[in-house]
Formats: structure tokens, C-alpha cells, sequence
């Protein structure tokens, strides 16, 4: 990636394995990465740094709010933002739910790479470019 054009990456995920591997990966990749491990906290990096891209997962148990809420309050802040949903097969509902509220994609877990850095990429270089 271009150091003039480094994009901001956010990780929102309650489990910190996923979030300290997933900013390894991007990092390396060139983005300047941030992570959460609950919602409250994903929106309140996102109000500081604006990162273009916000990866969040949906189902978050023990976040005091989930990815859906705070999809909702990023959009509050920035109807604009990018924000690429995580989420299990079984969250249908939550996923027409995220649709409205102006997510930009979805990824089902188990997460591969390859599919991550394509939606990733395909997102920022429309989203960007």
C-alpha cells in the first residue's frame, strides 16, 4: 500500500485473539490499524481517528452493545462509513437488520483471509479511488 495513502483499519470483535490477529495481518499489509473488543469502545475510536474501513462483528455477547448498534451509532457519526459486517449463518434477521442501517458488506465466520482481504480491498478501492 502507498504511504501517502494508508487507510485506517477498525476491528471490532469481543474476542481479543481475533482483533490482535486480524491487525497483525493488516498492518503488515499497510494500514494503520485499530481494535476493539466491545462496541462502546469500536465507536468511541472511531470518533477519534475516522478510520475508512470498520470491520465489526455482529454477535457480541459480551460487549455491552452488539455490532448492530454499533454500526448504527458509527453511522450516527458518519453516514458515509465503510463498515463490513461479520456475522454467523444464523443471523439472517441481523443481517436485514445492518442492510438498513447502511452496512457496506457482509463476511460469514468461520473468516477466511482470502475472502477478508478481497472485500476489503474491493471496498476501499471502490469506496476510495
Amino acid at each position: 500500500m502507498d504511504e501517502q495513502k494508508k487507510l485506517k483499519l477498525l476491528v471490532v470483535d469481543d474476542e481479543d485473539g481475533i482483533v490482535d490477529f486480524t491487525k497483525k495481518i493488516y498492518a503488515r499489509k499497510g494500514f494503520i490499524t485499530f481494535g476493539a473488543t466491545d462496541g462502546l469502545a469500536a465507536v468511541e475510536i472511531f470518533q477519534k481517528e475516522r478510520p475508512e474501513i470498520s470491520l465489526i462483528d455482529i454477535h457480541m455477547p459480551f460487549s455491552p452493545i452488539d455490532g448492530i448498534e454499533t454500526l448504527r451509532r458509527i453511522k450516527e457519526i458518519d453516514k458515509e462509513a465503510v463498515c463490513i459486517m461479520v456475522t454467523r449463518i444464523t443471523e439472517k434477521d441481523k443481517v436485514e437488520l445492518a442492510r438498513q442501517y447502511g452496512a457496506s458488506a457482509y463476511l460469514l465466520k468461520p473468516l477466511e483471509l482470502e475472502e477478508l482481504d478481497k472485500v476489503i480491498y474491493e471496498t476501499a478501492k471502490m469506496k476510495f479511488s
